[in-house]
């Protein structure tokens, strides 16, 4: 499943403005999602089951090696200034303090060290290309890309945004290797835990 998307060509603020408005009010069925990717409202399927197995196992690794005032979460609406999208990683490390808000559900990229996504069939071009260039444009520290999709799955940190849509530094490993997540983390993901069984 691609997922519904409802697209409108943005040439000015007002219409801008007008889709975000839209986005925040959207009432969304059980078991749907919506992100506000390139100009568009993605509205996507939630993760399956297999999907929610590799984020429980990542959840574990990554919170060992976060510092004690940021936490590890996820659904949670990261605001792209750069590019005027707004991302809902599958795992985000956030400041502990931009999550006491009852009101607000969104974070900026300043508040944000690492996000995670994991690829899907409905999310797998947008999780490889726009949002490596929308994390990367709007200087999110680090993107963890879990891809169980590219062949028999790989991770790949990218760390070193340029603020240009790239990141300077890119580490990729085949499912049943170790990557390393740079400082303040300092840790080794064993991505032998995301080995479908």
């Amino acid at each position: 499943m691609g997922g519904l998307v409802m697209t409108a060509p943005l040439p000015d603020q007002q219409e801008l403005d007008d889709m975000l408005r839209t986005y925040a009010q959207l009432e969304l069925p059980d078991g749907q999602r919506a992100e506000f990717i390139g100009g568009e409202i993605v509205i996507s399927p939630t993760p399956t089951n297999f999907h929610n197995w590799i984020y429980a196992q990542l959840h574990r690794m990554v919170d060992r090696g976060t510092p004690d005032d940021w936490m590890v979460t996820n659904t949670t609406t990261v605001a792209l200034p750069a590019t005027d999208e707004r991302y809902v990683p599958d795992l985000l490390v956030c400041e502990s303090a931009v999550l006491h808000s009852d009101r607000e559900w969104q974070i900026a990229p300043e508040d944000v060290l690492l996000v995670g996504e994991i690829t899907s069939m409905a999310t797998v071009l947008r999780d490889r290309k726009n949002k490596l260039r929308g994390y990367g444009r709007s200087r999110v520290p680090l993107y963890l890309l879990v891809d169980p999709l590219d062949g028999e799955g790989s991770a790949t940190v990218f760390a070193e945004p340029d603020g240009a849509g790239r990141y300077r530094v890119e580490h990729r490993v085949l499912f049943g290797e170790k990557l390393a997540l740079p400082e303040p983390f300092g840790l080794e993901i064993d991505t032998s835990a995301f080995v479908r069984e």
